[in-house]
């Protein structure tokens, strides 16, 4: 009698396939040195998978279980592993460097000769170059410690936001320090900082920087996983074309209407009509670079979305619909859902206090 062959998992194509589908559950996955590279599988239960030597890099497996699964020799660099279970898990050799660990279960996992430089770990600190997330080594003088970034940032600022967000993107440690902008934008300590007075402002120990744009490129460049840019040609073109029309066309239009509908000044019917025309034509631009692409460039995140989103979230509230351009709306919806983009939006009161702060300061 010949016995029927073992079901399972056998190839990352139908794992993705299955999970697409709504499944959450698999047994019996052999996946060795599959390539889930980017792959999202939120939720996922791969307890007791063997995924020796498999590539998972820059996966997003938020609240995954890999509790008894075989990972040794994984490649987990840039991962996202926020409140994933790795209860007695094989990590031996694995890599785990810039992985994101936030309140993740690593209780009796196996982590002998894995990688975790620069991985946040369970509590939210910055890893080293230990490779036991237990203890965190303190600095000698021949040692420099984790970089820890601080934010200068208002709710409301756009441009901030984009920062904000970034920093989530690329699950760095920060720190966030609020201007109320009643005036301490103008105080001497923050105007030594910037000299133009405005948010945000990014420090990295000593070295200060200033104009979101600049900000964004600089943290892409010194921590470059997750990358947040393509590298191919057109969609590197793409994603810089985006940011541009985003900063040249589309901003100093919604300043505009938002002025207007914030009632910090009057402004005529023909004026708005000319904005709302000339920001229909961005959307037009945005839809057709969108594609059939999730995201400006290609299949994950880029800047150019962090960009653009931060301002195109805002249109309908100012009488500016999405519904005639399908793929931005659509693109709009899946930003929203994003941890970055519910961790960092201001919420009605934050918006309401803001406004009356403005009416007040100009009626002074």
């Amino acid at each position: 009698m010949i016995n029927p062959p073992e079901e399972g998992i056998r190839s990352p194509q139908e794992l993705l396939r299955r999970y697409a589908a709504g499944e959450r559950e698999f047994e019996q996955v052999r996946l060795s040195e599959a390539d889930l590279h980017n792959a999202i599988l939120h939720g996922i239960d791969l307890s007791e998978a063997i995924l020796n030597d498999a590539n998972l890099s820059r996966a997003d497996l938020r609240g995954a279980d890999f509790s008894w699964a075989d990972l040794s020799g994984a490649n987990l660099c840039g991962a996202d592993l926020r409140g994933a279970i790795f209860t007695r898990a094989d990590l031996t050799d694995a890599n785990l460097t810039h992985a994101n660990l936030l309140k993740a279960d690593l209780s009796l996992a196996n982590l002998e000769n894995a990688d975790l430089s620069e991985a946040i770990l369970p509590d939210g600190t910055l890893q080293g170059a230990s490779p036991q997330p237990e203890t965190i080594p303190t600095p000698t003088a021949h040692e420099s410690a984790p970089t820890k970034f601080k934010l200068y940032y208002h709710p409301i600022s756009a441009n901030a936001r984009r920062v904000w967000i970034a920093l989530f993107e690329k699950g760095v440690s920060f720190e966030l320090s609020r201007l109320e902008l009643n005036g301490d934008q103008l105080q001497p300590e923050f105007v030594a900082l910037n000299p133009f007075h405005h948010v945000p402002v990014l420090e990295d120990g000593d070295f200060v920087v200033v104009e979101s744009l600049a900000i964004l490129d600089y943290l892409e460049a010194k921590v470059p996983e997750p990358p947040l840019m393509p590298m191919e040609p057109k969609a590197l073109a793409i994603a810089r074309m985006v940011e541009c029309v985003t900063t040249n066309e589309l901003l100093p239009k919604m300043n505009l209407l938002i002025r207007h509908g914030m009632g910090f000044s009057t402004v005529d019917e023909t004026a708005l009509e000319k904005a709302h025309k000339e920001i229909h034509t961005v959307l037009d631009f945005f839809e057709e670079k969108l594609g059939d692409a999730p995201y400006f460039g290609g299949k994950t995140l880029s800047l150019a979305d962090i960009v653009s989103g931060t301002l195109v979230l805002w249109l309908p509230q100012f009488g500016v619909s999405l519904e005639a351009h399908p793929r931005v709306n659509a693109w709009n919806d899946r930003l929203s859902q994003r941890d970055s983009w519910q961790q960092t939006q201001p919420t009605p009161a934050e918006v309401e206090a803001f406004k009356s702060k403005m009416q007040a300061l100009m009626e002074q």
